[in-house]
């Protein structure tokens, strides 16, 4: 919601900012991982809303959580951690967090996920159209 304030251009509330960091810090605190569900959402907003230290120490916290089980969606899986670790790899000129994101994209078509519907056939050849009839 303070993401969608901000670029909304209906004010930034840096005092809810604040307390949604405060709460992060609460002690046995479980935090889903994920890009709409969690730790890596969080921190995109963190970071647009001119928190970038916290937004770091927020990534940070989340890769230590170990991904077996999470699914490839964008919603709370691997495809939204890998984009924002993409994301947080530009803006922080990390190359331990571009590595992540490429290892991620590795396993997520290792897996078979093709498209952001979900799994799709696995192919042997690159998806290209196929050649016009002459």
């Amino acid at each position: 919601m303070l993401w969608a304030l901000h670029v909304s251009g209906a004010g930034d509330h840096p005092e809810r900012v604040d307390w949604l960091i405060h709460g992060l810090h609460q002690p046995g605190r479980d935090l889903p991982t994920g890009f709409y569900d969690g730790a890596h959402g969080i921190a995109h907003a963190l970071w647009v809303l001119g928190r970038p230290d916290e937004a770091v120490e927020l990534v940070d916290r989340a890769r230590a959580v170990d991904p077996d089980g999470l699914g490839g969606s964008l919603y709370g899986g691997l495809s939204g951690i890998g984009l924002n670790l993409l994301s947080f790899a530009d803006r922080c000129d990390s190359a331990a967090y571009r590595d992540e994101a490429d290892q991620i994209a590795t396993t997520l078509y290792a897996d078979g996920w093709r498209s952001a519907s979900g799994p799709g056939p696995k192919r042997s050849t690159p998806l290209t159209s196929p050649p016009r009839p002459a």
